[in-house]
């Protein structure tokens, strides 16, 4: 079985305190893959959701707080009933949630992944995977970087690093 894993496509990372233009490209055909995606696999939706001390917070300042429109993943890409979402508190997806046991329940054994920041949650999201043995694809261009350059280095890191096979979209 495989897994999309959809990495923090809430509104402080598309079009709040740290949304881009790059993260707003992406939705469109983000929405369209997603729903060809649930006709033979599993769709998952990882969104930061922060409380008070969390130790993110003191790098990033206040973001993506639990139960604000911030941490709502925005409209166009709205899990249906069948999804599942999971709220994380820092960069991986995997780390102090449940992602792996729901992922084995399900038997996944590959995930593809898209998201924001490709160098950040998608990165770290890529490792959680590949460290608990899940084969790891990242889908490019339903991913954006803080910066072009960003998400390029950590597009060539996850390749090479990880094992991570690097696909368009098309692909799929």
């Amino acid at each position: 079985m495989k897994a999309m894993l959809i990495v923090d496509m809430i509104h402080d990372f598309v079009d709040g305190k740290f949304g881009s233009e790059g993260a707003r490209k992406i939705v469109g055909k983000m929405a369209e893959k997603v729903e060809e995606f649930r006709k033979r696999g599993v769709v998952v939706y990882l969104k930061d959701s922060h409380k008070e001390g969390d130790y993110e917070l003191k790098i990033w300042g206040e973001h993506a707080m639990r139960g604000t429109w911030g941490s709502e993943i925005v409209e166009e890409l709205a899990p249906k009933e069948e999804d599942i979402v999971v709220e994380k508190t820092t960069y991986d997806g995997f780390l102090f949630t449940g992602l792996r046991d729901i992922l084995k329940n399900k038997n996944v054994e590959e995930v593809f992944i898209a998201g924001v920041a490709t160098d950040i949650c998608v990165m770290h999201t890529a490792f959680g995977a590949f460290a608990r043995g899940f084969k790891v694809n990242v889908i490019e261009d339903l991913c954006a970087g803080t910066s072009q350059e960003a998400h390029n280095w950590a597009l060539n890191y996850m390749k090479n690093i990880y094992g991570a096979r690097i696909l368009r979209s098309d692909e799929l």
